[in-house]
């Protein structure tokens, strides 16, 4: 092998294959600042809303749950509990309605046997 350098020194082979892998470690981390700069798939901040919600008085109170939803009037008499400790008066609630149900509710609804 004449005209090529041979090194059989383990300790300058250690350095250099070192070298080269924390030189890619460290390029590899400002490349994913980069990308986490320019990243198209981030959600946008919302600006905070100074309003309040008001709550509207009721007309007519609800008429009386059936059997089967117990449960809802005990889930209705919290979330009114609630909005009353909050400082409005029962009069003012004009509804209480369920919003879409999330995929981990369902999921625990389904793991525990109700639904």
């Amino acid at each position: 092998m004449e005209g090529q350098a041979v090194t059989t020194n383990p300790w300058l082979i250690m350095a250099i294959n070192m070298t080269v892998v924390f030189v890619v470690l460290i390029l590899l981390g400002i490349l994913m600042e980069i990308v986490h700069l320019i990243d198209p798939t981030k959600k946008k901040k919302e600006a905070p809303k100074t309003e309040q919600t008001v709550v509207t008085p009721a007309a007519t109170p609800v008429a009386a749950p059936s059997a089967s939803a117990q449960n809802e009037e005990e889930v209705v008499a919290a979330i009114v509990g609630a909005i009353v400790a909050m400082g409005y008066s029962s009069e003012q609630i004009a509804s209480i309605r369920p919003t879409a149900i999330s995929a981990k509710w369902r999921l625990e609804g389904r793991l525990s046997g109700r639904g």
